[in-house]
């Protein structure tokens, strides 16, 4: 219902607007048993203005000492706190959902969560999930949320924008949303929802309800201008005369984000300042055979990343790549059915050598990143990229298409066919060029139903396949990749369990078999968050022309406690390897 006043987002339900707001109370399981009544009540109630979506929450416990709850860092509270998770599909493609939750405290998380996609990096998505997905979460967007304990749970509110969101303009028409609302009750390894989700059905988009009867939104544009000023002295102490002369180094910045339309977001920046930019966590770099990744953490670049993202063994855009940018711009959005996304950059680190004589001393590499998706239906699309770093005489481009197609309820297909010319200075004779050419192919089927999920994926890198706009981990690679998995579901104090197994293979491009993986087990999921699992791996790893075999036997127990309030959990592991 559209609102007359707001709220104080304060957490608490004491607002006029909560009694005439739209309610919703029937929820029902997705697990433990799927279908059946929510075991605690929950009420959420909705109200919207021409700026913001309002959202009041009430989470019900017969057991108010089962509510988990933490004060915790932003997008962390999903990880073992009691939380309600509000998803919107704004253009109701079921390609892409906008995610906001929050917990008893009021500890906000937010991220997108994009559809399911076959290839051979992902691996397939094994059936039968509980809980719900919560997708890329370094993704942020401004909004307000409060959060209390009460005598009977805990209550909460949320006031999400309108301008965070990128949903199509319908004039005066009415608008209509996909819609979920999500309540996980760790105590009881409970996740109920509002439109019902079914394991018959593989994805979690298809099956969100309708949130319609929105109308005479803002058509304000957002625009956002954050100006940066950084100051640098230097200087040593002159012996001589006891002074200590100094140089100072004063540099300004500027970062720039306007919304064109309410789908189209336009991104600048000039000389960005990353400093208070967190650092990355820390990743283990000795006896590493292949080179570590590290995730894009600048805001500029974080915007649209999904955009640019093809699930695949590659990342054809790793924005990392860009490591010092004097300027950039960016388009990103989505207009009728083609999703679009433009970049380009000016980035100064290549050209800071220490050889003077150089040629490429004091030059900077120009990078474009483009890329266009179209909608076909559910879960479906046909994509191309373009990619292309230019510095000195120098150059790496690429240049691909993707797609994937939803074949039935449970069913998708996915590929991928990337090509790649790159132009360096030959490493013996630095006045010649010399011009390579690589490909990548890709294809994979996923199966994921009530019982049945499957598997298959394979994939060829090609050994001079390079992007330095992109982050390869290894080439020279013919894979193939399986899973197959079948899951009963008694529903009782058995959860479900089932066998599963798993096998894939390396060939490089002289067919030499360089690795092979094997595995089998069977997993159990009991009533009172309690599970155990068993398997046996066999490997085979080839390096420096030996093949290395191992086998291992792994068996684990995992049980979730909850006692008068106090979250905890207890693992046991045991590995023996030969």
């Amino acid at each position: 219902s559209r609102a007359t006043d707001e709220p104080r987002i304060d957490g608490r339900l004491d607002d006029a607007i909560w009694r005439s707001a739209t309610r919703l109370t029937e929820f029902v399981q997705q697990s433990p048993v799927e279908g059946a009544p929510a075991s605690e009540e929950t009420e959420v109630f909705i109200a919207y203005d021409d700026d913001n979506l309002y959202f009041g929450l009430h989470a019900h416990y017969s057991d108010p000492s089962m509510v988990r709850a933490n004060r915790v860092d932003r997008d962390q509270a999903g990880r073992g706190d009691d939380t309600i998770s509000i998803y919107f599909d704004t253009f109701l493609d079921q390609q892409r959902a906008y995610v906001f939750s929050i917990n008893g405290y009021g500890v906000q998380g937010d991220s997108l969560l994009g559809g399911s996609g076959g290839g051979g990096g992902g691996g397939g998505g094994r059936g039968g999930f509980s809980g719900v997905p919560r997708g890329d979460r370094s993704w942020d967007a401004l909004f307000d949320s409060g959060g209390t304990l009460v005598e009977d749970g805990w209550t909460a509110e949320l006031a999400i924008p309108f301008k965070s969101l990128r949903y199509p303009s319908v004039g005066n028409q009415a608008h209509r949303w996909g819609f979920q609302i999500a309540r996980g009750i760790r105590g009881k390894d409970e996740t109920v929802v509002w439109a019902p989700v079914s394991r018959n059905v593989s994805g979690f988009l298809p099956q969100m309800g309708l949130l319609e009867g929105m109308s005479g939104l803002s058509t304000s544009r957002n625009l956002e201008i954050l100006p940066t000023l950084t100051a640098v002295q230097v200087g040593s102490l002159d012996t001589t005369t006891g002074a200590f002369p100094g140089d100072s180094q004063p540099e300004g910045g500027l970062n720039l984000k306007y919304g064109l339309t309410s789908n189209l977001t336009l991104d600048a920046t000039f000389n960005p300042d990353f400093s208070q930019i967190e650092s990355d966590r820390p990743q283990i770099e000795v006896n590493q055979r292949f080179p570590l990744f590290f995730s894009e953490l600048r805001p500029f670049f974080l915007e649209g990343q999904e955009i640019f993202s093809l699930p695949g063994p590659v990342n054809f855009v790793h924005t990392r790549t860009i490591v010092d940018p004097r300027y950039g711009g960016k388009v990103t959005g989505k207009v009728g059915k083609t999703t679009l996304g433009l970049l380009v950059a000016n980035d100064e680190a290549p050209g800071k050598l220490d050889d003077i004589n150089d040629p490429g001393f004091g030059q900077s590499a120009n990078v474009l990143i483009s890329r266009l998706r179209y909608d076909l239906y559910s879960e479906s699309h046909l994509g191309a990229i373009v990619t292309d770093r230019e510095f000195a005489d120098t150059h790496s481009r690429l240049a691909g298409v993707d797609g994937n197609f939803r074949l039935s309820d449970t069913t998708s297909i996915g590929f991928r066919a990337i090509t790649t010319q790159n132009r360096d200075v030959d490493r013996e004779d630095t006045s010649r060029l010399n011009d390579t050419y690589g490909n990548m192919f890709d294809v994979g089927m996923t199966s994921q139903g009530r019982n049945l999920n499957y598997f298959i994926a394979g994939y060829t890198i090609a050994p001079d396949f390079n992007t330095d706009v992109g982050f390869v981990r290894r080439r020279d690679i013919k894979a193939v990749t399986s899973r197959i998995g079948y899951r009963w579901w008694p529903e009782s104090w058995l959860i479900n369990w089932g066998p599963e197994a798993s096998y894939g293979r390396n060939y490089d491009f002289e067919d030499v078999l360089e690795d092979e993986q094997r595995s089998a087990g069977v997993n159990f999921s009991f009533a009172k968050n309690i599970r155990f699992g068993t398997r046996v791996n066999r490997d085979m790893e080839r390096f420096g022309g030996i093949n290395f075999g191992k086998t291992s036997y792994s068996t684990n127990l995992f049980v979730n406690t909850l006692n008068a309030g106090e979250t905890g959990s207890f693992r046991l592991s045991v590995l023996r390897r030969r």
